[in-house]
């Protein structure tokens, strides 16, 4: 689960998005900061939630 606090990663930028930088790569650039999961990179599926929920 990622609440607000876990969300400490920028968004894509639109230069990242118009060089279609694949969100697998994206993901490779994050790392989660806090919980039992620190240290490792979050799932694709997650970073998608996360956007799909903020822009809710």
């Amino acid at each position: 689960m990622i609440d607000e606090d876990d969300v400490l990663f920028p968004r894509p930028t639109t230069r990242q998005l118009h060089f279609c930088t694949s969100m697998p790569d994206i993901v490779t650039k994050l790392t989660i900061k806090t919980r039992k999961n620190a240290g490792q990179h979050p799932s694709a599926a997650s970073i998608y939630r996360a956007f799909a929920h903020n822009d809710a």
